[in-house]
C-alpha cells in the first residue's frame, strides 16, 4: 500500500470511529445494523482493511447517514488537493 494510500485509509478509518462514536453506537451495535462482522468493523476502524463502495453502503446504513455524510467529513479530514495520486485530486 503506498504511503497516500495508507493516509486515507488511516484518514477513513478515525472518520468512521467518530461517526460510530457520535452515533452512541458500539462496534457490535454498528456491525449488527450493518449486517458484517464485528471484526470487519475493527479492522476498517483500525485500518487493517480498505473499505470497498459496499462496505461504505453498509456502515453508512448501520449508522443511518447518507455515504455523502462519511465521504464529506473523510474530505475535511483529509486536504485531497495535496494528493499525489492524480486519480483522486481534486480541481
Amino acid at each position: 500500500m503506498d504511503r497516500s494510500n495508507q493516509h486515507l485509509v488511516a484518514a477513513f478509518a478515525a472518520t468512521l470511529r467518530d461517526a460510530r462514536e457520535d452515533a452512541g453506537m458500539t462496534q457490535e451495535e454498528l456491525a449488527e445494523r450493518a449486517d458484517v462482522s464485528v471484526r470487519f468493523i475493527s479492522f476498517l476502524e483500525t485500518g487493517k482493511r480498505q473499505p470497498s463502495l459496499s462496505a461504505l453502503a453498509a456502515v453508512s446504513e448501520g449508522l443511518g447517514i447518507p455515504m455523502s455524510k462519511l465521504i464529506v467529513a473523510l474530505e475535511e479530514r483529509v486536504d485531497l488537493g495535496d494528493n499525489p495520486n492524480p486519480a483522486v485530486r481534486s480541481s
